[in-house]
């Protein structure tokens, strides 16, 4: 695609630490620029923590889709996937992949649309993760078989059931158990693919940056409950390459340490994202990543995200890393527990390593409490269903509170399913109603 789908501006950043990621995360924005050996195509759901442990060079397919679809050339990989046959509401990052592979095997090399000069790397494994949604049974799967022979690796992450009773120590051990195993099963295959044994002093600092980074990005984020916001979507959403992506590096940790000086320095003083904030909102789903413009379009409205619950890591615990290999594990039961606690009735996968996606009952109350919000605008993703389950819930849990919530369709990589004047027509009038409400309430 190469005409412009929206008249919207792009997205601008505020924060001078976001601006300059480039230089402060060089190994992850230089990926794409000179020969690169052991690489691994990752789901997320693998920690980032073995990766490096095992000096192997991490690419995700998914993050490769958010960047086709930010340099509008995923529409070439996905149409591409759709003439392969695969059905047109599959997850988009997924066709997106297929696409790539498609036309990397008939032309021999990396695709001329690619975004990055080497594309994503010649891996030599798969590492997958069925956490979340069905598509991720079957892509590595479908890859390794129809386009790349490759050895391929799929963790199976549990969950307790929302009703569950997380206090129970047998039903505790029972999923750590699980949690344990996959993890050390995952280690088992890295060791015989890469013929190296995991150094365990080494894995054991790795884990201890990881827990800083995480513990920095945290409190970053709850900073954001200041008024008025010092930090808006924009900047969130470029901020969570590191927790994705690099966890467990020195240069994430300092990105961290950098943003979270610079948003402190921004809240002592009583500076926001936006010189007029008149409305805070939550954003809701995976964002459409071929348009974060339209969250400046809201600033310009006076409206600005202070939350965004897709990719939020929750609190940092403290886990004893003697054993860093069970301290993963116990880091990722205490998460999966903080989830459950702040209700987890539309969040069916808790136990996850990576990312969370979505907000229980009891949290999102909190939350609206928490950072004074006015408006929740929920993204309902065509092709991604996982993110998009509970909004109806969560919408009904806002009305009995009192506020004003919206649900927008489209997609997050495939820009084919954007409208502006859609779009535009039904956001002004939610402001309009996000506006009313709070003058009312205040009178």
């Amino acid at each position: 695609m190469t005409k412009p789908f929206s008249q919207m501006s792009r997205a601008k950043r505020s924060l001078e630490t976001v601006n300059n990621s480039k230089a402060l995360l060089p190994s992850f924005y230089n990926r794409g620029s000179g020969k690169r050996d052991n690489i691994v195509w990752c789901m997320h759901g693998v920690p980032t923590e073995f990766l490096l442990a095992f000096d192997l060079e991490p690419e995700w397919p998914e993050n490769f889709g958010t960047l086709c679809s930010a340099r509008l050339v995923a529409v070439n990989f996905i149409e591409t996937a759709e003439a392969e046959g695969f059905a047109p509401d599959l997850c988009s990052y997924v066709m997106n992949t297929i696409g790539y592979c498609r036309k990397s095997v008939d032309e021999g090399r990396v695709p001329a649309e690619s975004p990055l000069a080497e594309g994503m790397g010649n891996p030599i494994m798969l590492l997958g993760s069925s956490f979340l949604c069905e598509p991720r049974y079957k892509w590595f799967q479908t890859i390794a078989t129809r386009y790349l022979q490759l050895p391929v690796f799929s963790s199976d992450p549990v969950s307790p059931p929302f009703d569950a009773d997380i206090d129970d120590p047998r039903i505790a051990e029972h999923f750590i158990a699980q949690i344990r195993d996959d993890l050390r099963a995952q280690v088992a295959f890295l060791e015989k693919q890469t013929g190296k044994k995991l150094d365990i002093d080494r894995f054991r600092h790795i884990m201890q940056v990881s827990q800083e980074s995480l513990a920095y990005w945290y409190d970053t984020l709850e900073l954001r409950k200041a008024a008025p916001c010092p930090m808006g979507p924009t900047d969130y959403f470029s901020c969570i390459i590191p927790q994705l992506y690099m966890l467990g590096k020195e240069e994430a940790l300092e990105f961290y340490r950098k943003l979270h000086d610079e948003v402190k320095k921004r809240v002592d003083q009583g500076t926001g994202g936006i010189a007029d904030e008149k409305y805070r909102l939550i954003f809701s789903g995976i964002p459409p990543w071929y348009n974060l413009g339209i969250f400046n379009y809201l600033e310009g409205m006076g409206a600005v995200s202070v939350f965004e619950t897709c990719y939020y890591p929750g609190p940092s615990v403290d886990v004893d890393l003697d054993d860093p290999v069970e301290g993963l594990a116990q880091r990722i039961w205490q998460k999966a527990c903080w989830y459950h606690r702040g209700g987890a009735e539309a969040t069916p996968e808790l136990c996850d390593p990576g990312i969370m996606l979505g907000v229980g009952s009891r949290f999102l109350r909190q939350s609206v409490e928490d950072y004074a919000i006015d408006g929740v605008l929920m993204h309902r993703t065509r092709s991604c269903r996982a993110v998009s389950w509970g909004q109806i819930h969560n919408r009904n849990i806002l009305e009995e509170l009192g506020i004003p919530a919206l649900i927008f369709e489209s997609d997050m990589a495939d820009p084919r399913a954007w409208s502006d004047s859609r779009f535009k027509s039904q956001i002004e009038p939610f402001i309009e109603s996000v506006a009313q409400n709070k003058s009312d309430i205040r009178a």
